[in-house]
């Protein structure tokens, strides 16, 4: 069996998760959702899980994406090196630079064309 690449996406909303998860199925990927940035580091932490890539929203409860990038940027573990895509309507440019500042190898504005977030995966994943 082929091994699938796995992309981790950490999203408080609903409606983009099952959107990236169905688009990401059709082009061969394995998306796994996380719905905040806890869940997400849980999982991505999880020694028995392998992500390749994670698509990151800034802006959700609890803990918001700028948090859980420096969360996985600090880590002693190999994941800390993982390619990081945020996805996000935080739109400013101090927002963007705060973004690539603390680690994220990529910032793509929401509303998006699914057309750049697989351009951005293809560039970082294959």
């Amino acid at each position: 069996m082929d091994y699938k690449k796995t992309i981790l996406i950490i999203d408080d909303m609903k409606q983009i998760r099952d959107i990236l998860w169905f688009s990401l199925k059709q082009e061969g990927y394995k998306p796994i959702l996380a719905e905040n940035g806890q869940k997400g580091l849980d999982y991505l932490f999880d020694k028995d899980n392998r992500v390749d890539l994670v698509i990151l929203d800034v802006m959700m409860p609890k803990m918001n994406g700028y948090e859980v990038l420096e969360e996985i940027r600090t880590s002693n573990i190999p994941e800390s090196n993982i390619p990081v895509i945020m996805l996000t309507a935080k739109a400013q440019k101090d927002d963007v630079i705060k973004g690539l500042a603390r680690g994220a190898d990529d910032y793509i504005l929401k509303p998006y064309k699914f057309a750049d977030v697989l351009a951005k995966i293809q560039k970082f994943i294959g």
